[in-house]
């Protein structure tokens, strides 16, 4: 019986060459939004303990490049509910505005009742897009909140009160 043979059934031929070309993994850095603040001047550790410290020596190492955090899974799945929100307001003001445009006719200009028709089908998209460009540094509870405002503002009313028929 062999001994090594749990060892040739987890592991190919090449495996050696392929460890030596795997990339070294570096800790990373804290932003400096995550990192804790105080109003004291932060410690300077001593050299045998900095050389020990891996988080000591990704301070100091200016080399490293600020790669960008990822949005967390709740955010994402919220960003991707309220896209879906935005894009069924942007049909609801669609539906709602063309079945609305024959009672309406005789108040308004018919140029100007449909820049007014495009300035709403287009605003849940504006919106959007305007709320990610603008928050983009911010905390994602940030973004969040101004998406829900923007689905509380932007509520198709003419879809809503007709029931879809677009008639008032």
């Amino acid at each position: 019986m062999r001994s090594d043979g749990d060892d040739d059934a987890l592991s190919w031929d090449g495996d050696d060459a392929l460890e030596a070309r795997r990339p070294e993994m570096r800790p990373r850095r804290r932003r400096p939004q995550d990192s804790p603040r105080s109003d004291s001047a932060p410690k300077q550790p001593d050299a045998p303990a900095a050389a020990s410290d891996p988080s000591a020596v990704q301070a100091t190492d200016a080399g490293d490049d600020d790669e960008p955090q990822g949005l967390s899974t709740v955010a994402l799945v919220a960003l991707g509910i309220l896209g879906g929100v935005y894009l069924l307001y942007t049909v609801g003001w669609v539906i709602g505005g063309v079945g609305m445009q024959a009672p309406v006719m005789f108040t308004l200009p018919a140029f100007l009742y449909q820049a007014a028709l495009w300035l709403a089908v287009l605003a849940p998209a504006l919106w959007f897009v305007a709320v990610l460009v603008v928050t983009r540094g911010a905390k994602d509870w940030v973004r969040i909140v101004w998406l829900i405002a923007g689905a509380a503002l932007l509520v198709p009313w003419p879809f809503v009160v007709s029931g879809g028929g677009g008639a008032l």
